[in-house]
């Protein structure tokens, strides 16, 4: 048993010790280097970096995270060189030296050319502007034989050329012609659009946005149509040009499904008994009650209030029928009694 002699020698052991020991702290120092350059466990919150000038970020910030400019743009009424969005997003957990890609405001604004309207219709013009990062303003009808064509251009009352370098994003007003038929429209129907949507429809049928107010408290992106002035009516003309004035409630106060919804009811009713040749007064008393609910219930998503809705009763109206023979037509006066 010569071969397993050396397990007798005391230096066998004191040898063996020794590179355990060796091979311990080489492994407690490859991974305390490891954790130093990855952070092992150490998760910061990210700053709110939006609306801070870029070149205080990067000097306060700049040996905690690696910024990495993606792009810039222009935005009206915001700072000039400041962080308009980041990724990740603020509070996010990171690890320091985690790249922070972010796009900044320019210290100009983006130019670009303006495009030649003249004579495009209406549509056309929109679509035309859009392309070009402009937007409408204002329609101006004049006397011109096509209707809906444009005939000039206008920047803050001013003719504004084509080709000529304008700030991106820029309201421009068109004077487009009346054309030789009629000068009336139809309003379209607004309630339910969204703000972003509101003014391409108006445009669309040839008017123009009046006043817009905010019932609620609420981002632009929350709002809605809820109301208009003058109502939409599918019968009711107008003529081109006339502004509209809009209302607007937030979706998470206003329940727009349940409004929409009585509003779809009172068309398919009133239709089919239209359809049915029901008498004028029945159809009439119909309509009357739809917009008694219409306007008196809150169509809140309250659970409450949604009850108090629920309790509200149209009431048969007090009213003076006269029939008259010769024409077979019902006259009708609506004085309610609730």
């Amino acid at each position: 048993m010569k071969f397993f002699g050396f397990l007798r020698d005391k230096a066998f052991y004191i040898h063996l010790i020794i590179i355990i020991l060796a091979i311990i702290g080489i492994f407690e120092l490859a991974f305390g280097v490891l954790d130093k350059f990855t952070r092992h466990g150490e998760e910061y919150g990210v700053p709110n970096f939006i609306g801070m000038d870029y070149r205080e970020m990067e000097q306060r910030y700049g040996e905690d995270y690696t910024f990495i400019l993606m792009d810039t743009v222009y935005v009206k009424d915001f700072p000039e060189g400041a962080v308009y969005q980041q990724d990740p997003k603020p509070d996010s957990k990171v690890k320091k030296g985690r790249n922070i890609y972010y796009v900044r405001t320019c210290i100009s604004p983006e130019m670009v050319k303006m495009p030649n309207l003249r004579n495009l219709s209406l549509r056309q013009a929109m679509v035309t502007l859009n392309s070009n990062g402009l937007v409408v303003d204002k329609l101006v009808f004049v006397d011109y034989f096509a209707r809906n064509a444009v005939v000039n251009q206008y920047i803050d009352d001013e003719v504004i050329e084509p080709d000529v370098m304008v700030q991106k994003g820029t309201a421009v007003t068109l004077e487009v012609g009346y054309g030789t038929g009629e000068r009336l429209t139809n309003i379209p129907d607004l309630v339910g659009m969204s703000k972003s949507q509101v003014l391409s429809a108006l445009h669309n049928a040839s008017l123009n946005l009046g006043n817009e107010i905010n019932v609620d408290n609420a981002p632009d992106s929350l709002m809605r149509v809820s109301a208009m002035e003058p109502s939409y009516n599918k019968d009711v003309y107008v003529e081109l040009g006339s502004p509209v004035n809009v209302y607007y409630r937030s979706e998470n106060v206003f329940d727009f499904a349940s409004y929409l919804g009585e509003r779809a009811k009172k068309d398919s009713m009133v239709s089919a008994m239209e359809k049915n040749k029901a008498p004028v007064f029945e159809i009439q008393m119909v309509i009357d009650s739809f917009n008694f609910i219409l306007t008196n219930r809150r169509f809140s998503f309250d659970s409450i209030e949604r009850a108090q809705d629920m309790e509200l009763e149209f009431v048969r109206p007090v009213n003076n029928i006269n029939y008259e023979e010769d024409n077979n037509e019902y006259e009708y006066d609506s004085e309610y009694e609730f």
